[in-house]
C-alpha cells in the first residue's frame, strides 16, 4: 500500500481500460508474453485488493496523500467499464465508510465527467448517488455536500428528492427541503427546478409540508444565507409571482379547504413586504364567500407582527384611493375594517397608540363617505382628541344599534376618554335630529342617550346630572332633555333632588312655551309629591292644561291643599277650585 500511495503521488498512469500484456507489465513487470487473460485478471483483482486496503488510509491521510490517493482510485475506475468489478468494489468500498471516503466519490465522479460522455457521467453518476442516498441516515447532511460539490447531477436526483418530500411522515423531510434550498441557492442550473418543487409544496395539501416550505421559500426571497444578488433576484421574483397566482386562486375558491391552502405563502411573504397587502386588500371584496371567511380568519395573526407603519402606509393608500390602490375603500368593507380593529387592539394592549396619520387617513374616510363612514371611526375612538370624536358622532349615530352601543362604550371606557362622560351627553343633545349633514335619525339619538345611561359605571349619578345642568341652559333647549331627565331619575332615584331642581330652572325658562312641556309635566307627575311645589309654581293656565290631562295629581293636590292651604299659592287654588 504504501508503495502505491507513492505511485499515486507521482501520478503514476492509470490501468487502460482493455487489459492487454503492456498494461499487465507496467503493473507487475512480468513480460507481456508470459501474462494471459486469466492471469491478467487475477492481476488486477490484488491490484484492486491493495488499492482499496483500508490499513493505509490513517497514514496517508496523516501524511497529507490521501487526496490524491482518492484521485488515483477515482481515475483508475474511470479507465474501467461501467460498472465493472473494480468500480462495483470502489463503490462499495467508498460506502462503507462514506464520511471518510466521500472525496474518493467526487474524485471518481470528476474523472468520470472530465473523459467520457454525458450520457455514461450520468448513468454512473445515476448508480453513486441512488446508493449513497439509500446508505446515508436520513438526517445525514452528507447527502446535500455531495450534491452541491458533484461536477453535475442527473435529472433522476430530483425523483430522489421527491420521494424525500412526499409526505410530513417521511423521516427525509427536513433534510429533502433544506438540500432543495441549498441547491436552488448554490446551483444556478438546478434552481428552477428546485424552486418549483418547493413552491409545489407551499400549497400542499398536507399543513406539516406547506408550513416549513413556506418558511424556506420566504427565507430565501428575502436573501438570506445567499451572497449572490442575482439568484436573490430571481428567487423573489418567481416567489412573488407564484403567490400572486395562489392569491387569484385563493380568492376565487368556493371552498374554505383550498383558500386556506392556497393564501399563507402570500401571507408569508407579506410579513416581509407589507405593500402587497394592497393587492389583499383590493381584491377583498370581490372574492367567494369562502375566500373572505378564510381572509378574516388568517389576516389578524400577520397583522399582529408586521409593523404599524407599514400597515398604515398601505391602509392610507387604499383610503385615499391612489390608483396603485384601486379600487379605494368602500362603505363597510370588512377587510380594512378588521386591519384597523387589529392595530387598534395592538396599540391598547401595549399601552400606546395609533400612527397619527392614520387616525387622520380614516377620519378623512368618514368625512367623504358621511353618514355610512361611522364604522371606520370606531376602532380609533379611544385614540381620538375631543374634537375628533365630536366630529365622528353624526357618522357613529348612523350604525346599527348594536354598533352604536358599542362604539359608545369604547369612547366611554377609553383612558383617559376623549370626551368625559358629562361632555359626551351634551354633545349628543347639541345633535339636531334630520337637520343637513349633522344631523341624525331621532330614533338614533335617543337610542345613543339611552346607550350611555346604561354605563352606569361611567355615566354616574354626579356626571349625568351635571351633564343634564349644562343641557338644562341650553337655548334652545335641546329636544331629548326631558327624556333624559326622566331616564335619570328612573335609573338613579337618589337623583330626585337634584331632578328637582333642574326642573325649576326649566320652570323659569319658561319651558310651557317649548315642545318639551308635555314632557316636563309628565317628569313632574312622575315625582310626585316631590314635584307639588312645582306644581303650584305653574302659570294658571299651564297647570290647568296639566292637570287635565293628569287627574290623578290633580287629586293628590287637592287633599294636599286643604291640609295645607296657607302654603298653596292662591292662583293655584283657584285652579284646584279651592
Amino acid at each position: 500500500p504504501h508503495a502505491l500511495a507513492a505511485a499515486a503521488a507521482s501520478s503514476a498512469p492509470p490501468v487502460p481500460a482493455s487489459g492487454g500484456a503492456a498494461a499487465a507489465s507496467r503493473v507487475s513487470g512480468v513480460a507481456p508474453a508470459e501474462v494471459s487473460g486469466a492471469a491478467l485478471k487475477q492481476l488486477l483483482e490484488q491490484l484492486t485488493a491493495a488499492l482499496l486496503a483500508t490499513g493505509a488510509e490513517p497514514s496517508l491521510r496523516v501524511g497529507g496523500q490521501l487526496g490524491a490517493h482518492h484521485r488515483i482510485l477515482g481515475r483508475l475506475a474511470s479507465t474501467q467499464p461501467l460498472l465493472s468489478g473494480y468500480q462495483g468494489a470502489l463503490l462499495e468500498h467508498a460506502l462503507s465508510l462514506p464520511h471518510e471516503r466521500h472525496e474518493l466519490l467526487l474524485a471518481w465522479a470528476y474523472a468520470e465527467f472530465r473523459e467520457h460522455s454525458l450520457e455514461r457521467y450520468d448513468e454512473l453518476a445515476d448508480v453513486l448517488l441512488a446508493s449513497l442516498h439509500e446508505r446515508l441516515a436520513p438526517n445525514d447532511r452528507l447527502w446535500t455536500k455531495l450534491l452541491l460539490q458533484m461536477p453535475r447531477l442527473p435529472r433522476t436526483v430530483l425523483e430522489l428528492l421527491r420521494s424525500d418530500i412526499a409526505s410530513a411522515a417521511s423521516p427525509r423531510l427536513t433534510l429533502g427541503l433544506t438540500t432543495l434550498r441549498d441547491l436552488a441557492l448554490q446551483r444556478d442550473a438546478w434552481r428552477p427546478a428546485c424552486l418549483e418543487l418547493l413552491l409545489e409544496l407551499c400549497t400542499a395539501g398536507s399543513a406539516p409540508l406547506r408550513a416549513p416550505s413556506i418558511r424556506l421559500v420566504v427565507s430565501m426571497a428575502a436573501g438570506e444565507g445567499v451572497a449572490q444578488a442575482a439568484a436573490v433576484d430571481q428567487i423573489a421574483a418567481r416567489a412573488h409571482s407564484h403567490a400572486a397566482e395562489e392569491l387569484e386562486a385563493a380568492l376565487a375558491a368556493e371552498e374554505e379547504e383550498e383558500a386556506a391552502r392556497r393564501l399563507p405563502l402570500y401571507l408569508a411573504l407579506c410579513n416581509r413586504s407589507p405593500s402587497m397587502l394592497a393587492a389583499l386588500l383590493a381584491g377583498f371584496d370581490g372574492a367567494s364567500a369562502a375566500a373572505q371567511a378564510t381572509v378574516q380568519e388568517l389576516l389578524p395573526g400577520l397583522l399582529l407582527h408586521l409593523p404599524m407603519e407599514a400597515v398604515t402606509e398601505v391602509l392610507l393608500a387604499q383610503l385615499r384611493g391612489e390608483p396603485d390602490a384601486s379600487p379605494p375603500l368602500s362603505a363597510a368593507s370588512p377587510l380594512p375594517l378588521l386591519a384597523l380593529h387589529v392595530l387598534a387592539d395592538r396599540a391598547t394592549a401595549v399601552g400606546g397608540t395609533v400612527p397619527a396619520a392614520l387616525t387622520a387617513g380614516v377620519l378623512g374616510l368618514v368625512s367623504r363617505l358621511g353618514p355610512h363612514g361611522g364604522a371606520y371611526a370606531v376602532p380609533l375612538l379611544p385614540f381620538l382628541d375631543e374634537s375628533q370624536s365630536v366630529a365622528v358622532l353624526p357618522a357613529l349615530l348612523r350604525l346599527d344599534k348594536g354598533d352604536l352601543t358599542e362604539a359608545l362604550a369604547a369612547l366611554a371606557h377609553a383612558e383617559p376618554p376623549p370626551l368625559a362622560p358629562r361632555a359626551l351627553l351634551l354633545q349628543l343633545h347639541l345633535l339636531k335630529p334630520e337637520d343637513g349633514e349633522r344631523g341624525v335619525p331621532l330614533k338614533a339619538l335617543i337610542d345613543a342617550v339611552q346607550a350611555c345611561i346604561n354605563e352606569r359605571e361611567v355615566f354616574t349619578r354626579a356626571e349625568l346630572t351635571a351633564a343634564l345642568e349644562e343641557v338644562v341652559q341650553l337655548d334652545p333647549l335641546p329636544l331629548l332633555t326631558m327624556r333624559t331627565i326622566i331616564q335619570t331619575m328612573v335609573n338613579w332615584p337618589d337623583a330626585a333632588t337634584a331632578v328637582m331642581g333642574l326642573l325649576r330652572t326649566l320652570l323659569e325658562r319658561e319651558v310651557w312655551a317649548t315642545k318639551l312641556w308635555g314632557g316636563y309635566v309628565r317628569c313632574c307627575s312622575m315625582a310626585m309629591p316631590l314635584s307639588r311645589e312645582l306644581f303650584y309654581a305653574m302659570p294658571p293656565a299651564q297647570l290647568e292644561a296639566a292637570l287635565a290631562s293628569h287627574p290623578d295629581v290633580k287629586q293628590k293636590l287637592v287633599a294636599h291643599a286643604r291640609a295645607e292651604r296657607g302654603a298653596v299659592p292662591t292662583a293655584a287654588l283657584g285652579v284646584l277650585g279651592l
